[in-house]
C-alpha cells in the first residue's frame, strides 16, 4: 500500500506546484479518510491548503501531523499558518520547534528567519545565517539572509547575500529587484521587508496586543483594588506607577515590533478598524483614571473611587477586543 500512496502524495505535491492547490486537494481527502494516520499526506494537505489560502485548515491539518509524530516538516507547515493568521509569537515558537528537531534541514532555519521576520530582525538574522551555514549551495536561505540583513539595516550583508542567491539562481526575479533596489543611491534607509497591504494578519496582531494590554491593567487594577481596601496604603503608588509602565511599555514594545503595515495613522486607522480605535479609547481612559489615582494616593488620598472607572474601562476594552477577534474569526 506504501507505493500507491507514495505515487498519490507526489501528484498532490505537483499539483501544488502547478498552481493546482485545490486539484491537491480533492485528490489527497479520500486518501486520509482510508489512511487517517498518515503524517505525510496530512503534511500534503497542509501546504495544498496554505496555498489555496486557507490557513486556519492548514494549522488544524499540520497539528494532526504533528500528533501522528511527523518530525520538522509539520512544525514548519504550522509556523506558516500562524504568521498568515498574524499569531506571530506562536509561529516563531513552531518554526523553533522544527529548527531544534531539525537542525540540518535549512529549511526549518528559513521558516524560524521569516517567522521572526522585521518584528525580531536580530533573530531572524541568527536564523538565516544558520540556514546558510547548513546549506551553502541553496538559494533560498541566501535569499532570505538579504532579507533578514535589510530588517536589520545590514546592507552590506544584504548585497553579498543577494548576489549569492542570484549567483545559485540566475532566474529569481525577485532577488534580482532586491539588488536593484539596494543599488540605488537615493535610498536614505533599508528596506524593512516585504510591504503587504493593510489586511486581515495586521488587524488581528493589533487586536491581540490591545487584548494584552487591557488584560494586565484589568489584571493589575484589580488586584490594587484588593490591595487597597478599604484604606490603600502610600505604598501602592509604586505598584501603581509599576502597572502603568508595565502596560504602557507593553504597547509601545508590541506596536513598534509590528510591521509598517499595521501602525497607520490614526485618521486611516479610524477609517479602517473604528471598532478597534474605541477599545484603544477606552484603555487610554483606564490608563488616565490609574495615573490620577496614583497621583491623588501620593498626595495622601485614602479612597480607592478612581480605580473603579479603570477596571471598567479596561473590562469594556477587553470585551472590545473579543467583539474585534470574533467578527476575523468569522471573516
Amino acid at each position: 500500500m506504501a507505493e500507491p500512496i507514495d505515487a498519490v502524495l507526489t501528484e498532490a505535491a505537483q499539483l501544488t506546484a502547478a498552481g493546482q492547490p485545490e486539484a491537491a486537494i480533492s485528490l489527497l481527502r479520500p486518501v486520509l479518510v482510508v489512511h487517517p494516520d498518515n503524517p505525510a499526506a496530512w503534511c500534503r494537505l497542509a501546504a495544498a491548503l496554505f496555498d489555496a489560502g486557507q490557513p486556519e485548515h492548514c494549522l488544524t491539518a499540520a497539528k494532526r501531523a504533528i500528533t501522528l509524530g511527523e518530525r520538522s516538516w509539520a512544525h514548519r507547515l504550522a509556523s506558516l499558518a500562524l504568521g498568515e493568521l498574524g499569531r506571530f509569537e506562536e509561529a516563531a515558537t513552531s518554526a523553533g520547534e522544527a529548527a531544534r528537531r531539525d537542525p540540518d534541514d535549512w529549511r526549518a532555519h528559513v521558516a524560524l528567519a521569516e517567522a521572526h521576520g522585521p518584528r525580531s530582525p536580530l533573530d531572524a538574522l541568527a536564523a538565516a545565517r544558520r540556514a546558510v551555514e547548513v546549506a551553502p549551495d541553496e538559494a533560498r536561505p541566501h535569499e532570505v539572509l538579504g532579507a533578514a540583513a535589510l530588517w536589520a539595516d545590514e546592507r552590506p550583508l544584504a548585497k553579498r547575500a543577494f548576489t549569492d542567491a542570484l549567483r545559485l539562481d540566475p532566474a529569481n526575479t525577485d532577488t534580482r529587484a532586491a539588488l536593484g533596489r539596494l543599488a540605488d543611491v537615493r535610498a536614505a534607509r533599508a528596506d524593512p521587508g516585504p510591504q503587504v497591504p493593510f489586511g486581515r494578519a495586521q488587524r488581528i496582531a493589533l487586536w491581540l496586543l490591545l487584548r494584552r494590554c487591557a488584560g494586565w491593567l484589568l489584571l493589575g487594577g484589580f488586584l490594587l483594588l484588593l490591595a487597597g481596601s478599604p484604606r490603600p496604603s502610600r505604598l501602592l503608588v509604586w505598584f501603581a506607577l509599576a502597572l502603568l509602565l508595565a502596560v504602557a511599555g507593553t504597547g509601545l514594545h508590541g506596536l513598534l515590533g509590528l510591521p509598517r503595515t499595521a501602525r497607520l495613522p490614526l485618521a486611516q486607522l479610524w477609517s479602517r478598524v473604528p471598532l478597534f480605535c474605541v477599545g484603544a479609547g477606552l484603555l487610554g481612559v483606564g490608563l488616565a483614571s490609574l495615573a490620577v489615582w496614583t497621583v491623588a494616593l501620593a498626595f495622601g488620598a485614602t479612597g480607592t473611587q478612581p480605580l473603579v472607572p479603570a477596571l471598567v474601562a479596561a473590562a469594556l476594552s477587553g470585551a472590545v477586543c473579543w467583539v474585534g477577534l470574533a467578527r476575523m474569526r468569522m471573516r
